[in-house]
């Protein structure tokens, strides 16, 4: 009797003590299981940075070489239209100034819904990670791209400035019509140098990088006003122009050649 008791007992131990975890253990687990996945994230990082440090630094050599080579023409952004540089980081990357090379909400939320469909459709990518598959990558869109962009978007925003990255992405952009750069682009469309596109321009053109096939205004010109709309909404949203602006900016003519 005493036996089957002990026997009882020492069960019932082990089904509701030893077999189970506790909270804390349970928070070790995590903790450490996350330590593991860092430590890989960042040795992956610096693999990748030692792969592609030599086109790290001639990264503006590169974007020349890309500009040229398809006959555009390279300027600096300062001699570029202040509406047509406001316009593209409202619509590409609002947050251009003050970001790491890396929208990280923008980057985890096109992540879910990327693994939650099975399709990697979603952008989310700043001007430097779309300067940067350019200039480094490839258009294809996988987990390993994605990753290697975003890593070298860090490198490149930590080694160069501002200025230079927004120099080079307004160079090397594709804006259709075999217009590389905004200078070709502005004289293939509107016969004018970058400098001189107005509101109405700049806001066209700013909204070419997302499909510039799709949207050329030479080509399928609804479409490119339907972009614009959005263009010059985005705009309005971060403060840049007024209503009033972006609604005659929309009804401008848009002397297209």
């Amino acid at each position: 009797m005493s036996t089957a008791k002990t026997t009882g007992k020492a069960y019932g131990k082990q089904a509701n003590g030893s077999g189970t975890h506790s909270p804390t253990q349970r928070g070790s687990r995590v903790f450490w299981a996350l330590g593991v996945i860092m430590l890989a994230l960042l040795t992956a990082a610096a693999a990748i940075g030692v792969r592609y440090a030599g086109d790290l630094a001639s990264l503006r050599r590169i974007a020349f070489h890309r500009t040229v080579s398809h006959g555009g023409q390279w300027i600096p952004a300062s001699r570029t239209s202040p509406t047509f540089i406001h316009a593209l980081i409202a619509t590409e990357d609002a947050t251009f100034y003050t970001n790491w090379g890396v929208s990280f909400e923008g980057t985890l939320r096109a992540l879910w819904v990327d693994l939650r469909t099975g399709q990697f459709t979603q952008g989310g990518s700043t001007l430097t990670q779309q300067l940067i598959r350019d200039l480094l990558l490839t258009p294809r869109k996988t987990l390993t791209r994605k990753f290697t962009g975003s890593v070298l978007s860090l490198y490149t925003t930590a080694l160069y400035p501002k200025q230079e990255i927004l120099t080079m992405f307004i160079n090397e952009v594709y804006l259709g019509d075999g217009a590389y750069g905004i200078q070709s682009a502005a004289e293939r469309y509107f016969g004018l140098p970058a400098s001189r596109l107005n509101l109405a321009e700049g806001s066209l053109l700013a909204g070419l990088p997302q499909a510039p096939s799709a949207f050329d205004p030479l080509a399928h010109f609804s479409l490119a006003k339907a972009r614009q709309r959005e263009v010059l909404s985005r705009m309005v949203a971060t403060g840049m122009i007024s209503p009033r602006q972006a609604l005659a900016a929309y009804h401008a003519p848009l002397p297209l050649r």
